[in-house]
């Protein structure tokens, strides 16, 4: 890698560590109540990468589970410290989902649409200027 990355990142212990080189596919916040579980609030912020452009050094462990959708989405997290890193979900192959908190800088998030609002609480406010959807909307091929 001669060119810098668009992004570093590492769990809290630094055991597990994320180097991307290019921008992101989308950038997305959801509240779905998997997302609220795995996150312990209201939300997930996360954003996606071309799983080619993700160098993840490191051993994370995989959980998976059914998320709202009806996909099947595995969240990698550290063993040691127990950060949540990334996931893959069934229904969008060859993306990864980085959780935007993990990364070094991530100043230029800015979620592009918020889903599942139809489960957000009154105390969690996301942005309503984007798009919003009340469950997940069709993937675009």
């Amino acid at each position: 890698m001669t060119d810098p990355p668009f992004a570093r990142g590492s769990c809290r212990c630094g055991e597990v560590t994320l180097t991307i080189t290019e921008k992101p596919k989308m950038m997305l916040q959801c509240h779905c109540l998997d997302c609220q579980k795995a996150t312990g609030t209201g939300h997930t912020s996360n954003v996606y990468f071309d799983e080619k452009d993700v160098l993840i050094q490191g051993e994370a462990t995989g959980h998976s589970v059914t998320a709202d959708s009806g996909n099947e989405m595995t969240r990698y997290f550290c063993p040691l410290c127990g950060s949540r890193m990334y996931g893959r979900n069934s229904g969008r192959p060859g993306l990864i989902s980085v959780q935007v908190g993990c990364l070094d800088d991530h100043s230029w998030f800015s979620a592009q649409a918020v889903l599942f609002t139809s489960r957000r609480h009154d105390w969690d406010i996301t942005a309503d200027d984007i798009p919003n959807f009340d469950k997940m909307p069709p993937s675009k091929s």
